[in-house]
């Protein structure tokens, strides 16, 4: 009777850690430990436990979010040659794998592959490649592992491709991006046949535009997320680990391919487990997998590990460097309440925009549900909490017709429900909640009447109390993502650029406060909301 052997791999999934980020209250380096430390302890423990038939991969937007990894990001963009608290997490938590993702680029390709260089793990991108000689940026994107059954499991990382439509030309100068999909085609066989591995994991910092059940789509199609066609198109793909949109997918399949991806900041970890079986003087075979979510439940209170302060008594001290103060209150309380009625906070934001521009209109967004504005001393911190991201300004010249359907696509971040109560539409909560796609001007008037069809909202739209024509030209500031059409604002995809500014937003707005001891916003109510039933 010919002997049958039994194998078990487990692989553990974590994606868009972006530095553990956290509100304020909940620590004060808005990076939470406490889910960071536990996450050690589980990965740890699983390794302890399972050995070489246990991998942990990250996916992605691990090193930007939070400011104690922005901080060190910032000293490598400017050619300090320290390790990166996350890359010594990972050295002391044990990865396997790290897949760059889209915000490992914010600071430049020389800071991500000094970062690289730095890392004991590998990078793995099979499609960020250098534009002249078509090799991959960080070199091989595979890695093949033997178990201690002798089952080889083969890893192939994938980026998103669309990361020119949102990145700062100089940070990719001289790489491409190609598809996700084509160049899983490539490699895939190669793992499978000159490598014979017995799984391949496909770990793809990007998502899906599909519905898993159906294929259907599932947000406006824009041919980013290309998850649902590598489960589809290209065979061989045992298991495909996603991140990128911060959803949270487990127990699922697409087609014969097991999928996962395990939400943001580290809150779940997404697993998979296969189980193969192997005869005398055959291959292994995978006979039977599943996929799940881990939830990470961090104590209430953990210390930080020793590698770790250093860090933060420098982070800190930054942080609560005091900028200025402010009169008046700034506090945001309810961020919903902050997007339907005009907050002194928000004109701000825009005013800060329109000074370091020498423009006299701009448009921002609140970034975040937990953006908590000011309070009346503000700090660095401050800014960190309400600006997370390392965007920069641009300034497009923009006719009255693009600037009216621009305003037409944030209207449509509202309809209206049963009872006529105004709520945010299905568009702009799935499959991931996208507040900071909702905009706000400032330097036009406006009115949004919710309750006419989408499209047709924006009832009145002028400046410096003139209708705004529609091929009159307005010189209009805002963050680089926006300036290149991101978030579904197409209609500046093509708009001129007058001016760019380099200098990060966080760094323009801690400028803009320090420049008087005190400020007061006097408000003006340039736009407003109506159509819906006044509770």
């Amino acid at each position: 009777m010919t002997a049958t052997h039994s194998a078990t791999v487990t692989i553990w999934s974590t994606s868009d850690l972006h530095g553990f980020r956290c509100t304020p209250s909940q620590h004060p380096l808005m990076t939470n430990v406490h889910r960071m430390n536990e996450l050690s302890r589980m990965i740890l423990q699983s390794k302890q436990s399972l050995g070489r038939r246990f991998f942990w991969f990250d996916n992605g937007d691990a090193y930007q979010g939070a400011p104690l990894t922005d901080s060190f990001m910032n000293e490598l963009k400017k050619g300090e040659d320290r390790r990166h608290p996350t890359t010594e997490w990972f050295r002391q938590t044990g990865c396997d794998a790290f897949v760059p993702g889209n915000h490992e680029f914010n600071y430049g390709r020389d800071a991500a592959q000094k970062i690289a260089g730095q890392s004991p793990i590998p990078w793995l991108s099979a499609n960020i490649v250098e534009a002249l000689t078509g090799e991959p940026l960080f070199g091989t994107p595979y890695r093949v592992w033997t178990t201690e059954e002798g089952v080889r499991v083969a890893l192939l990382g994938l980026t998103t491709a669309f990361i020119p439509a949102w990145e700062r030309p100089e940070h990719i100068e001289g790489l491409q991006f190609l598809s996700a999909v084509e160049t899983a085609k490539r490699w895939v066989p190669l793992l499978r046949e000159k490598h014979a591995a017995d799984i391949v994991i496909v770990s793809y910092h990007g998502g899906f535009e599909s519905n898993l059940e159906d294929g259907t789509p599932a947000e406006p199609f824009t041919g980013e997320n290309e998850g649902y066609r590598l489960c589809t198109e290209v065979r061989g793909i045992d298991v495909l680990l996603t991140g990128h949109q911060h959803r949270l997918i487990g127990d699922a399949r697409v087609d014969r391919t097991l999928v996962v991806q395990p939400g943001s900041y580290g809150t779940h970890v997404g697993e998979a487990t296969l189980e193969l079986t192997k005869r005398e003087g055959s291959g292994w075979t995978v006979t039977s997998g599943a996929t799940r979510l881990v939830s990470v439940e961090a104590a209430a209170v953990s210390p930080s590990p020793a590698w770790l302060q250093p860090y933060e008594e420098e982070v800190t001290r930054r942080l609560n460097r005091p900028l200025g103060q402010m009169t008046g209150d700034m506090r945001i309380r309810d961020a919903g309440e902050a997007r339907r009625k005009k907050h002194p906070f928000v004109q701000w934001l825009n005013e800060a925009q329109m000074q370091a521009a020498g423009v006299d209109a701009s448009l921002t967004a609140l970034m975040d549900d937990n953006a908590p504005g000011f309070a009346p001393v503000v700090t660095e911190r401050d800014i960190a909490a309400n600006y997370p991201y390392p965007n920069t300004l641009a300034v497009l010249r923009l006719t009255g017709r693009q600037v009216k359907d621009a305003l037409e696509r944030s209207a449509s971040y509202f309809t209206l429900d049963e009872s006529g109560a105004l709520t945010v539409s299905a568009e702009f909560q799935a499959p991931k909640s996208q507040p900071y796609n909702y905009d706000m001007w400032e330097g036009i008037e406006y009115v949004m009447d919710i309750s006419r069809p989408p499209g047709c909202r924006v009832t009145k739209l002028t400046y410096k109390d003139r209708p705004l024509e529609p091929e009159q030209k307005l010189d209009v500031v805002m963050n680089h993502y926006r300036a290149g059409g991101g978030g579904g604002y197409s209609m500046f995809e093509d708009a001129p650029i007058v001016k760019q500014i380099h200098t990060e937003v966080a760094e323009i707005l801690a400028e803009f406060m320090c420049a008087k001891p005190e400020w007061h916003v006097q408000l003006t109510e340039n736009w407003k909301i109506i159509g819906a039933r006044k509770d």
